[in-house]
């Protein structure tokens, strides 16, 4: 990996997964949905908490450029059913 000011040089486009963990999967569902539009994207169940409070969700996407990245991550950080996105 090429690295430039110590970050990470990414091409653009590229594709992205983001690993999403809350507590209602099928509201994370619709809300990735409704998020990426009509872009192609897959969304797979990744695993579930040993309690089942917690479930973790992998997000495929092709990304356009940094901005389009920072404002996917964002968005699904400040919705309220998701936890934590990687």
């Amino acid at each position: 990996m090429d690295f430039l000011d110590g970050k990470p040089l990414i091409q653009y486009p590229c594709s992205w997964v983001y690993q999403v963990i809350g507590t209602d999967e099928t509201a994370i569902r619709d809300f990735v949905a409704d998020l990426v539009g009509t872009a192609d994207y897959e969304l797979s169940y990744s695993n579930a908490s040993r309690t089942g409070k917690y479930c973790s969700l992998r997000l495929k996407l092709t990304v356009h450029s940094e901005a389009d990245r920072d404002r996917i991550f964002a968005a699904l950080q400040e919705h309220p059913g998701i936890r934590a996105v990687m």
